[in-house]
Formats: C-alpha cells, structure tokens, sequence
C-alpha cells in the first residue's frame, strides 16, 4: 500500500505546465513570411482553432534552466503543423504549444524544424499582435506558462 501510494503521489506531481521568463528582443523579420504560407495558415486554422497574426514574438531566455526545460519540452507532441512542398521548395514542420503570456494573453510557443534561433530564443504566435495588445518593446520582461 506504501508504494502505491507513493508512486500515486509522485505521478501526481508532475507539473503540467512549464513557466520560462525573458526579455523581448527583434526578430530577422521572416516569421511574417512563414506564418502566412497556405501551407501553414489552413493546418494552424484545423488544428489549433486560427489563423496567426503574421510575424512571431521573439523571447530571449536568461536562464540556462529555462534553456533545459525548453530542450525538455522538444521531447513532447505538441500540436503537429506538418512539412510541406510548394514544388519549388519544402517547408519543415512546426510543433505548438499552448500557453499564456504575462498570465493573460493566449498563445502558443513554436517549435521549429528549421529555425536560425538557438534554445535561448523562443517564438510565440498569437491570434493577435502580442506586442501591440501587451504594449511590449524590446527589453521588455516576459513570462510565459506553457500547457504541457
């Protein structure tokens, strides 16, 4: 009974989000091009219920922690938007997970096939322009709680 009841308890608290925090920093400026591909707009609208404002937020992680959960979290399903041709060149897949921004804005973090960024750098979508509806700029602090 002690062993049930401890790998109950143990089980039990596996957290089921993941909070990082940083700092708002520029993009390259290509997540405007990438998120408005047909390829990618219709799986984004099935899948994940819209069609995402054109561009992504860029977070810079401080915290090699934060770092780690994020290589953790590449290990997970996510929500799968897969690859795709256009017949002149193919486009890698994209995993989404749902989160919060600063315990209020929905949107979702971005894993991608083929990104320029490092872990330290996360990119999030939204339904609407995050930094606008926040009234973010560059510097500013960020948190974000990830579903898992």
């Amino acid at each position: 009974v002690n062993l049930f009841n401890l790998l109950k308890t143990s089980l039990e608290s596996i957290p089921s989000f993941i909070e990082l925090s940083g700092t708002l920093v520029s993009g390259m400026g290509e997540g405007a091009y990438y998120m408005s591909l047909k390829g990618y707009t219709k799986q984004f609208k099935s899948k994940i219920g819209y069609i995402p404002f054109p561009g992504t937020l860029n977070v810079k992680l401080e915290k090699k922690e934060y770092v780690e959960a994020l290589k953790q979290l590449t290990a997970l399903d996510g929500v799968k938007i897969d690859g795709f041709s256009d017949g002149k060149r193919t486009y890698g897949w994209v995993k989404c997970f749902m989160c919060k921004l600063n315990g209020k804005i929905p949107c979702e973090l971005i894993l991608l096939e083929r990104t320029h960024h490092d872990y330290s750098i996360i990119e999030l979508i939204s339904e609407t322009e995050i930094r606008k509806k926040a009234n973010l700029k560059n510097g500013s602090e960020i948190s974000i709680k990830i579903l898992v």
